[in-house]
């Protein structure tokens, strides 16, 4: 409940008398989707971060001025050296209004995909902060009140089941309550949370008064993060009755605690970044490997047919005399059984002598193949026992600084276990770039692999590149997953791998197109390579590679 409304609106009543009277001195961002405004006063300087990516939209605020002295692109210039003179929320939203002396102000949207910030002056945009070519000049999105039903008939009246979960549908009738808030009300009432909506009339009464004593809680604040579900930091403004099993920390005021879960959050998404593919495929790994065993002990439980080949070649080879040449088949007295006969197929074209010694080589050859069966389900077993022992070792990794440390000393192990990017790579017509972190990038050679390499192979949420203003390839950099947001040093390599490969590599500094592969679009009729690009940010690198094309 980082971004929920009563979390917003207790910030902003802490951040009252810090923030109000001092002038912003800078604005920048450094980090992907991330806006930092940094505002000092005679004494000190505070820096509000904001942002606005899901799945963790936050503003928080905290003291000290840190901006990297490369590859920052400072913002909002038209507000800088202007005093903060209000600072409020909306009633009942989620948007942040910073007013400027002058009569502009910032609006902080942190809610739904298109969470943003724009400078406002006059009910018209300015700036905005992302997809600013299409906002400026037009209104900005107006505060919404939420609904907050205050009364048991107000909040039966808005109780609409649709067969979802009570927590789901506490959330619908309330919606300044997110999904942590909704399992509180529904455990206060004594329900599961999970349970279905479908309620009878007492019940719908336990959980108003629940939401009730939930409302009243949150201005009172106790801020404090919980060690949620595999390590996942759970923010709450509040103490969690469904969470009192869990370890806790407390703070004493809402900022620091909202600064802290921010810095968790992050640090834990970027973890399940690293472990869930790796977690994936070592899985897979060991699926594989213990049918493979499976499939060998059912194949070595048969009874092997090299006996029978011998037997055949001897009997053969003893009786040679009787058998006419051009037979398809022998039958044989069984010189092992006694009183007994056998038929041994055979082939026409061969001689007694030449059957019998084709039964032989079968023979030979399957004892071979069996002992190698043997010899190949020990090496697959022990394989199982291996790749199962770096999953225990992966699932006891707890921290980022302890996956990555596991990542490198366990890298020759691993690399028998995980997919081939070698071979994949040969596959991929493109120049190939390895970054650390498991993250590549994939550069077209020409006009027509651009196109093949954009519109083809790139996902929608890949980060597409280009340097600006100047002929160049189309650059990927590769996302694992949607959700994925690669670290400020991984956009800059990625960004320098596309400006080497253009006319622009031989100066210092190149500025590079950086958007999501979504915002590239085709016009119809226009040449390879050729694209028009949304949203895009633009980094300033030095061109170079980090020397592991394929």
């Amino acid at each position: 409940m980082i971004a929920n409304y009563h979390t917003l609106h207790a910030l902003i009543t802490e951040w009252q008398t810090s923030l109000i009277g001092c002038t912003l001195e800078d604005a920048w961002s450094q980090e992907r989707d991330e806006l930092s405004l940094a505002f000092t006063s005679r004494d000190s300087t505070r820096t509000v971060r904001i942002g606005v990516r899901l799945p963790l939209l936050f503003i928080v605020c905290g003291d000290g001025y840190a901006r990297a002295r490369r590859n920052v692109t400072t913002l909002f210039e038209q507000a800088i050296g202007k005093r903060l003179e209000t600072l409020r929320i909306a009633d009942r939203d989620r948007m942040i209004l910073l007013g400027l002396s002058g009569g502009v102000a910032f609006h902080v949207s942190l809610f739904g995909p298109h969470a943003n910030v724009f400078l406002v002056e006059n009910d018209r945009i300015l700036t905005a902060f992302r997809n600013d070519s299409a906002l400026a000049g037009s209104a900005p999105p107006t505060p919404r009140p939420a609904p907050d039903p205050d009364t048991c008939a107000a909040f039966e009246v808005r109780w609409r089941p649709k067969d979802n979960s009570i927590a789901q549908t506490v959330c619908r009738a309330c919606p300044l309550f997110d999904r942590t808030l909704g399992i509180e009300a529904a455990v206060r009432a004594g329900l599961d949370p999970h349970g279905t909506d479908d309620v009878i009339p007492d019940d719908l009464q336990a959980l108003f008064h629940a939401v009730e004593a939930v409302r009243r809680a949150l201005f009172i604040p106790a801020p404090r993060i919980y060690r949620g579900e595999k390590g996942a930091p759970l923010f709450s403004l509040i103490a969690l009755e469904h969470a009192r099993n869990l370890q806790e920390e407390t703070f004493d005021t809402v900022s620091k605690a909202v600064r802290e879960g921010v810095r968790r959050s992050l640090a834990h998404q970027r973890f399940r970044e690293l472990f869930d593919p790796l977690g994936k495929a070592l899985e897979h790994a060991a699926k594989q490997y213990d049918r493979r065993v499976q499939r060998m002990k059912e194949e070595l439980s048969r009874k092997s047919r090299a006996a029978r080949y011998e037997t055949w070649g001897h009997l053969l080879t003893a009786q040679a005399h009787n058998i006419p040449r051009g037979a398809e088949e022998a039958s044989l007295e069984n010189l092992f059984a006694e009183g007994k006969r056998i038929t041994v197929p055979l082939d026409p074209a061969l001689t007694a002598i030449e059957n019998a010694q084709v039964f032989y080589d079968r023979a030979r050859r399957t004892r071979v193949a069996r002992e190698t069966a043997e010899n190949r389900m020990a090496e697959t077993e022990k394989a199982v026992q291996e790749v199962q022992s770096l999953l225990d070792a992966l699932r006891a990794t707890a921290s980022l600084r302890a996956l990555r440390s596991f990542r490198k000393e366990q890298a020759d192990r691993l690399a028998r276990f995980l997919p081939d990017s070698e071979q994949e790579n040969k596959r991929i017509p493109f120049r190939v770039f390895r970054l650390p972190e498991g993250y590549e990038v994939w550069v077209g050679r020409n006009a027509r692999q651009n196109d093949e390499l954009t519109f083809r192979h790139a996902q929608k949420h890949d980060l597409w590149m280009h340097a600006r203003g100047v002929s160049g390839v189309h650059a990927v950099l590769r996302l694992p997953h949607r959700n994925a947001v690669p670290g400020n040093a991984i956009v800059q390599q990625a960004a320098s791998i596309a400006a080497w490969f253009s006319k622009a590599r031989g100066s210092n500094l190149v500025p590079v197109m950086v958007t999501e592969r979504k915002y590239v679009r085709k016009a119809k009729g226009a040449p390879p390579g050729a694209v028009t690009v949304e949203r895009e940010t633009v980094v300033l690198v030095e061109p170079g590679l980090p020397g592991n094309a394929s």
